[in-house]
């Protein structure tokens, strides 16, 4: 191709047909060639992510049957951090790259009425920046991939601006919040990877053909 270029640019007498339509015909494969590079990556991207939040699925079950939460990181859990559950959530750097998603472990309460409510603890605290890694933001998981959850009532949500998608285990190893399932994919593309999480704390994985 450089060779070709260098005709054009070098014959006074311009250039051939057949020479514009091979210079045409390379630049398409090569920007045909990138497009499908990214779209891989892209689609691994997702993958990835599916697989990393499956991981800490499982590590969420363990700490809530058997560890609890030691908020006060004194090495031991007393009766005041008894309320405290362990839980994951999904969110955008809102503070900083907004393109970006986290995956951070992060710490429910229990109310009075049994239930378990986020506690919107910053990424400065002492307790979360122990448990996360980034300064206590997570791990971070893409800039160009789609989470989308559809909860048991067949309502989807999209992951983006200030909401999180929040998952907490009971130390019976039940989901007792953020039950649902999980939809990984490029961004504007259809889900690559789905995690259903049940109820009673076990999950489906499952990898769906990408159009």
């Amino acid at each position: 191709m450089k060779k070709i270029i260098k005709k054009m640019v070098n014959n006074n007498s311009g250039f051939t047909l057949i020479e514009l339509i091979i210079v045409i015909a390379t630049i398409v494969i090569m920007t045909g060639a990138s497009f499908v590079t990214l779209t891989v990556m892209h689609t691994a991207k997702a993958k990835e992510a599916a697989s990393t939040f499956e991981d800490a699925l499982s590590e969420l079950a363990s700490t809530a049957k058997n560890k609890g939460i030691d908020y006060n990181l004194d090495g031991t859990i007393d009766d005041s951090e008894k309320k405290y559950a362990p839980g994951i959530k999904l969110y955008y750097d809102n503070n900083g790259d907004k393109n970006k998603i986290y995956l951070q472990k992060c710490v429910f309460i229990a109310q009075p009425d049994g239930s378990y409510a986020l506690w919107n603890l910053g990424a400065d605290d002492p307790y979360i920046q122990s448990v996360n890694a980034h300064n206590g933001k997570g791990e971070c998981l893409s800039s160009y991939i789609q989470i989308k959850m559809e909860s048991i009532s067949g309502t989807e949500y999209t992951l983006g601006g200030y909401n999180v998608f929040a998952i907490c285990y009971n130390k019976k190893g039940e989901c007792v919040s953020g039950y649902g399932t999980y939809k990984f994919s490029k961004k504007g593309g259809s889900s690559i990877s789905r995690v259903q999480i049940n109820k009673n704390g076990s999950y489906i994985t499952d990898a769906v053909k990408d159009r």
